[in-house]
């Protein structure tokens, strides 16, 4: 873990890490490895730790409303951070209605801006829009 990331220890250094961010010297090989240059320069000056026990225990509240929201996920075929089978784990964890594959790295929207785009529209297009609207509480 300490080659890969930074972490932030907020409860003290006795404690467990609380943050932690991929190192700025790799950031490029493993996220933003197809991106342009110039936006991978801005991505790493403005990334900020993530909470790491928020990270590991993310759950979503099990209700009727949540469950009619269809779910997509889009494979990133390219992604240094999820190996596909990974994320063909998380996908079968919580099987989506659909499932899209992108040619891009971790992050789409500056390796891949308009083919994420074409599928966000496609999808917002599709029978999957019920118009639906749940409460988040």
């Amino acid at each position: 873990m300490d080659n890969v990331f930074d972490v932030g220890y907020g409860l003290g250094q006795d404690g467990p890490p609380t943050s932690a961010v991929v190192k700025k010297t790799i950031q490029r090989k493993l996220i933003y490895q197809m991106s342009p240059l110039e936006d991978s320069m801005l991505a790493e000056m403005l990334l900020r730790p993530g909470p790491i026990k928020a990270l590991q225990s993310a759950k979503f509240k099990e209700t009727d409303c949540a469950e009619s929201v269809p779910r997509i996920y889009i494979k990133t075929k390219y992604d240094n951070i999820l190996r596909s089978e990974q994320q063909d784990a998380m996908i079968n964890k919580w099987p989506p209605a659909s499932v899209y594959n992108l040619e891009s790295d971790h992050s789409p929207f500056f390796s891949a801006p308009f083919a994420l785009f074409g599928l966000l529209v496609k999808v917002v297009n599709s029978s999957y829009n019920n118009n639906k609207i749940c409460e988040v509480s």
